[in-house]
């Protein structure tokens, strides 16, 4: 088997656009009708030659493998596409690795066929799986719905209603008090969807104030010794990924997503989160690398928000019109967390008390129910109560000193009944 480069222009082959195992005809012609520079490479290659894809232009970077499905015929040749890059190999990455800065396809200025040696090819392929890892064997862990109940305190009606949610709407916002488990049920969701465990497909991220598209979708950014180069985004190599396995379900989960600048962060991609707008045919072109961008129907976009947070209150209806929201709420109610603290009478008394707070609570700020999920000792207990609630109550009142107190003291009084 011989191993070849290959370079194509995005005008003439949208590479990226191609699907896995597809097949494709490159033509050996100029579009002058004269043969390429180095055209003779092109009548060496045989059936099951590797060619290594680079692509020219804006971007000059390796973007996927092809073999050669047909032989030189007719001034064209038949490859067909085996692997494309969620994050593509940059020139500048490839230059810095000594024994290949000097490949044949960088010497010369002209032609498209390069033939690699075997050594140049390895040397190759060990820069491109330090920028995409192939995946290492995971034994399958099955997620069932079943699994879902016995970890989340919800019920059958709720699980089909937040599933069929996000398949249906494709962008989801579970909102909610702290602690009502948000962040958790969007993974577990996750899971139950794609029927597996597995965080190879889920991307976890967090918003923040200073979070920007750079580092989102493409920019440039510093590297180590900080010289500023172009980057793909998280969001961006995470799109890619599910292009290139449609078969499977890919998750994005963005926690805290009301507290970055919608807008600064999405940039031109955020039009393309509509179910209607998914797919290749609802391209745009991204103002820094020029490259055609898509958001995959495979993809779902899970995010949370704190319906306590005043400060940042979800106040663009952009987002909202593209979102749909999913009110998680605290659940001291639910027969399977009811028996879950009936063995303990400490933790029964203490969730009894603030059942009953949270009753004389408006619904934006109530107490959530994951303090008490896990199995605590008294001495445990004690401290989340002093630590976590009591404090988030004050916070809930901080214009209301009597009522942050009586409340207060009504939590202390259930320690102190308990000898704590």
């Amino acid at each position: 088997m011989n191993y070849w480069w290959l370079n194509v222009n995005p005008k003439k082959i949208r590479f990226k656009e191609i699907d896995l195992n597809d097949i494709f005809e490159y033509s050996v012609l100029n579009e002058d009708g004269s043969l390429m520079k180095f055209s003779q490479n092109f009548e060496e290659a045989s059936v099951g030659d590797t060619v290594i894809v680079y692509e020219i232009g804006q971007t000059n970077e390796i973007i996927g493998i092809c073999t050669v499905y047909q032989a030189l015929s007719d001034n064209s040749i038949k490859l067909m596409k085996t692997e494309g890059f969620a994050d593509p190999i940059p020139r500048y990455a490839i230059e810095e690795n000594r024994e290949i800065v000097n490949i044949e396809a960088f010497r010369n200025q002209q032609g498209a066929f390069f033939k690699l040696t075997k050594s140049e090819y390895d040397a190759i392929m060990i820069v491109v799986r330090e920028y995409n890892p192939q995946k290492i064997y995971k034994p399958y862990i099955p997620y069932t719905k079943e699994t879902f109940l016995s970890e989340v305190f919800f019920d059958d009606q709720e699980f089909d209603e937040l599933k069929n949610l996000i398949l249906s709407r494709k962008n989801v916002i579970l909102q909610g008090v702290p602690g009502v488990g948000k962040t958790f049920i969007s993974k577990k969701m996750a899971y139950a969807i794609m029927g597996e465990k597995d965080d190879d497909k889920i991307l976890r991220i967090q918003f923040h104030p200073e979070y920007s598209t750079d580092e989102f979708l493409e920019g440039f950014r510093p590297d180590g010794i900080g010289i500023y180069k172009f980057r793909r985004g998280c969001f961006k190599t995470h799109c890619a990924k599910a292009a290139n396995d449609p078969t499977h379900k890919y998750f994005v989960i963005i926690d805290e997503i009301n507290r970055g600048n919608i807008a600064k962060i999405f940039g031109e991609s955020f039009m393309l989160i509509e179910p209607n707008k998914r797919g290749k045919e609802n391209f745009i072109e991204l103002s820094c690398s020029k490259e055609r961008f898509f958001v995959p129907e495979n993809l779902y976009i899970i995010g949370t928000t704190n319906t306590t947070s005043h400060e940042f209150a979800i106040t663009d209806y952009a987002l909202r019109r593209r979102f749909s929201f999913y009110t998680v709420k605290p659940i001291f109610d639910n027969k399977k967390f009811i028996a879950f603290c009936e063995n303990d009478q400490l933790l029964s008394s203490v969730v009894s008390k603030v059942n009953e707070i949270n009753e004389s609570l408006d619904d934006k700020a109530k107490i959530g129910h994951c303090y008490f999920c896990e199995k605590q000792s008294p001495e445990e207990l004690k401290m989340t109560v002093k630590y976590n609630i009591i404090p988030l109550i004050q916070e809930y009142f901080y214009d209301d000193a009597p009522r942050a107190s009586q409340i207060t003291n009504e939590l202390e009084n259930v320690l102190k009944e308990n000898h704590l």
